[in-house]
């Protein structure tokens, strides 16, 4: 508690400071000039440690220029070709180059001597311990002299003995090159060299080349500064024509049955005729041909037997292309060229990896055999060498590779993503091994299948804790889960959890302190249960078109609560819901019924005066929520090499519609225009909401521009006229706009009025939000972040009577609030801190003429929010 006391001291004195210092605009005047100052004292000293006949590298630039080019223009820019030639140059942060700064800020004979003097007292030290461990190495020695080998002391001597040998090698490894501190954290100058120069011209022709550019001109020239003539900038002038296209595609393949195989998928090919010579597009087109043959059977084939010639001498630059897989006599060629069939599969759901390797013959022949047949009267050995824990159908249900049938390299993927998508299995892995040839034939072999399964653990815990500050409002968290990875044998998954959390509530008027005598005056408790199966229970017909989909089938339920200053909010549901990926990159979420209770109480006078003023009684009554939801997404995020990677999803959820049709035709009264069941009313909505997110990687290495895009509506109908409140919108918080503290903004253009001094719980039907932020490296595990957020939330119809709050296409862009900011990152792999502070630009709850914060009035306490957090915001 003193510690966050401390903390919470510490964020007010530095708002404090921030705001008395941009308030004077004097003070800000002073502090531009002398930046700039600097900036022109940093940019002179940055070559005044290059020695005479060198000179600083600041710029390599590409200029393109097109001659007689009657088509359209090439599909790369003089960007992609900058990003390829060498060396890369000194880092720049907003455009200084801060690395070379410090590299630069310490006198270089200075730095020398402190390394040498470092380096020499790690010589001293590094003796001084070798000195010591022979003295003990020897003493330990004569006392083993005279010890029996089997006695208990001298096992324990020798034992001590490996240890300090252990200490002395590694000791011993170690080199005493102390670094000097700018040198650590700081980057020697990039100097320009003539032979970087032939290199990086060679590197664009083979690049033109790639793109399917062979008549073009190359030069470089270079540029010095006026004010440094050490700094300079070469220039490399290309000058391309037209590209060389592909006239015609022919195929030299002497394999008939692969010629055929190849030729009936020519739709999909990745190489087309009118189409650039690309030697991408050519090497896309090798990959997926080598995939194809391989999914027929053809095991040993690989890219490697596919070769393209092409003829690009021709005038009008129309070039015939030859795609060949050419056939030999010899015994390599003639296995390359055979199809295999899967003989028999073997299985080992408990492999040891460390025991076969140091035991080989002896754990191989320690198992036992127990043969399994599919309804498919397939057959499976698996083999034990324990008492079996996992049902050999759970583990068959995901295996399409199958005794008799050709060997395909998508059956061997698909059963790949099945066996690692299981808790229970750490560790897959598929081998094959060719075996006898039964039938002597020269176009059919045969293969065994192993598929080795190393287990995770069966029943684990996990604990998290966690402390939170939202513009002040500080709390303390943690969480409890239980995960069985085997229930009922079947490799389903049982999960459950609690949740406990206490948070420090404060009001919205100045953010005044809570009138409670206690510190945190919010707690949250929770449990959630949920039951993962591996496979679809569903209707028969559905089964086939999912089984290669790894679905899942989920049933959860949860019990919430939760007491605010000014009322109590319990949520009790549960839903059934289908997961399945229909490709790499998409995945599908369908919850066919989810079910709500929510129950709000113990709300205070304050509160309900507050809600019957603002007309919202209905949304905070007790409720019931049965619907259907659907879940779309894609996501390329994982996808190694990707310069740029998104994220789209699309949520829609329906409520209500199935009890109001039961309610119709089972004639039932209605009580105040709304049907009830055990007098609690049912909502009745539709909400649609879709999230964009783009990552785009910038030319300077780990710098990127994040974009978030978010748009989402509720509308309530039929028994209940209003959103229930679990399923409104709020904005503001870690991972919205920033500038403003969780549930604070909108809706719309409407301001809380100074005498509803109440805790923020602002809440709407409609919401916009786009983030941008610039995400860079800095040093050592720290990342920077500057980042603009704008949006607000609206309400949907004449319902809300809040001024202001109604959305209105005429108006409602005038109404999208702006903050910026600033964060910082600390990223231990494992987990990433995040700390960012939050400014208000735009506030539509201020007058219309005064709504730029800037502009009318001196940053306050108000104006700035301060967060913790733990991961990235979008």
């Amino acid at each position: 508690m003193f510690i966050i006391n401390i903390f919470q001291k510490l964020v007010r004195n530095i708002r404090m400071l921030i705001c008395r210092f941009t308030a004077n605009f004097m003070y800000t005047k002073i502090l531009l000039l002398f930046i700039s100052l600097s900036i022109v004292n940093v940019s002179c000293n940055l070559t005044k440690n290059i020695p005479e006949n060198k000179d600083l590298l600041i710029k390599n630039k590409v200029i393109i220029q097109y001659n007689n080019i009657n088509s359209q223009k090439p599909d790369f820019s003089e960007k992609d070709i900058e990003q390829i030639l060498k060396p890369r140059l000194n880092t720049k942060i907003f455009g200084i180059p801060l690395k070379l700064i410090i590299y630069n800020s310490v006198n270089p004979e200075k730095i020398k001597n402190i390394e040498l003097k470092k380096t020499k007292k790690c010589e001293a030290e590094k003796n001084k311990k070798l000195k010591y461990i022979n003295k003990k190495l020897r003493h330990f020695d004569k006392e083993t002299d005279n010890l029996s080998s089997e006695t208990s002391k001298y096992k324990h001597l020798t034992n001590k003995i490996s240890k300090l040998q252990n200490r002395y090698d590694k000791i011993t490894q170690k080199t005493c090159k102390e670094k000097h501190w700018t040198r650590r954290l700081g980057e020697a100058p990039v100097l320009y060299n003539l032979n970087n120069e032939y290199r990086n011209k060679n590197k664009i022709q083979i690049f033109l080349k790639e793109k399917g550019f062979y008549d073009f001109n190359i030069n470089s020239k270079i540029k010095s500064e006026k004010n440094n003539p050490k700094k300079i900038t070469v220039e490399y002038i290309v000058k391309i024509e037209n590209s060389h296209k592909i006239k015609n595609i022919y195929y030299n393949i002497n394999d008939q049955r692969i010629k055929s195989v190849v030729l009936n998928d020519t739709a999909h090919s990745a190489i087309k005729i009118g189409e650039n010579l690309d030697i991408n597009n050519m090497e896309n087109e090798r990959e997926r041909l080598a995939s194809l043959i391989r999914d027929k059977g053809y095991y040993n084939f690989s890219k490697d037997f596919i070769t393209f010639s092409a003829d690009t001498v021709s005038k009008n630059k129309q070039d015939d292309l030859w795609l060949i897989i050419k056939k030999d006599t010899s015994q390599i060629s003639n296995n390359i060229y055979k199809r295999y069939k899967i003989k028999n599969v073997y299985i080992y759901p408990y492999f040891k990896a460390r025991k076969a390797l140091t035991d080989k013959n002896a754990y191989f022949l320690s198992h036992d055999t127990l043969i399994y047949y599919d309804k498919n009267d397939k057959k499976y050995f698996f083999l034990y060498n324990q008492m079996p824990r996992i049902n050999p159908k759970a583990i068959i249900r995901g295996i399409f590779i199958k005794a008799g049938d050709y060997y395909n390299l998508n059956d061997v993927n698909a059963t790949y993503r099945y066996l690692v998508s299981l808790p229970v299995i750490q560790i897959a892995n598929v081998k094959f091994t060719e075996t006898e040839n039964d039938n002597d034939s020269d176009t059919v072999a045969w293969l065994n299948c192993e598929i080795r399964l190393t287990q995770s653990k069966l029943q684990s815990t996990n604990t998290t804790a966690e402390l939170t500050n939202t513009s002040g409002n500080f709390g303390v968290g943690g969480t409890f889960s239980y995960i069985h990875n085997n229930i009922f044998r079947n490799a389903g998954v049982l999960n459950v959890g609690t949740k406990l959390a206490f948070k420090r509530l404060t009001k919205n008027k100045s953010y005044l302190p809570s009138n409670t005598s206690a510190f945190f005056n919010s707690e949250e408790y929770g449990v959630n249960f949920s039951l993962d199966f591996p496979r679809l229970l569903a209707p028969v017909p559905l089964k086939k078109f999912f089984k290669r989909r790894n679905p899942k089938t989920v049933i959860a339920a949860n019990y919430n609560f939760l007491q605010r200053p000014d009322y109590t909010y319990t949520v009790a549901g549960g839903n059934i819901g289908y997961y399945w990926n229909s490709s790499q990159t998409i995945s599908h979420a369908f919850l066919p019924v989810t079910a709500d209770v929510v129950d709000l109480r113990n709300s205070t006078q304050e509160f309900r005066d507050l809600i019957k003023i603002l007309q919202l009684e209905d949304t905070y009554e007790t409720h019931f929520v049965f619907g259907t939801s659907y879940k779309f997404t894609l996501n390329n995020q994982f996808i190694k090499g990707k310069k740029n990677t998104f994220l789209f999803t699309f949520n829609i959820k329906l409520a209500g519609n199935s009890l109001s049709a039961v309610m119709k035709a089972l004639d039932k009264p209605q009580e105040n225009g709304s049907y009830r069941i055990n007098n609690i009313v049912f909502a009745q909505f539709i909400k649609e909401d879709i999230e964009l997110r783009f990552h785009k990687k910038l030319s300077r290495e780990n710098d990127k521009i994040a974009f978030r895009l978010f748009t989402g509506a509720a509308l309530p109908y039929g028994n209940l006229k209003v959103i229930p409140f679990g399923e409104r919108y709020f904005a503001g918080g870690a991972s919205s706009v920033r500038a403003w503290q969780s549930r604070t903004l909108g809706p719309g253009s409407y301001s809380l009025s100074d005498t509803l001094n109440s805790y923020p719980n602002q809440t709407a039907d409609i919401r916009l939000e786009a983030n941008i932020e610039y995400r860079m490296k800095l040093f050592w595990k720290l990342e920077g972040a500057l980042f603009v957020d704008a949006g607000n939330i609206w309400a949907i119809n004449d319902e809300d009577i809040r001024p202001g709050a109604k959305f209105n296409f005429n108006t409602f862009y005038k109404e999208i609030a702006v903050g910026t900011g600033y964060g910082l990152r600390f990223d231990f792999g494992f987990v990433l801190l995040r700390a960012d502070m939050g400014l208000k630009l735009f506030d539509p709850s201020l007058p219309v003429n005064n709504r730029w914060v800037y502009r009318y009035k001196k940053f306050g306490y108000d104006d700035w929010t301060f967060y913790l957090a733990i991961g990235y915001p979008f």
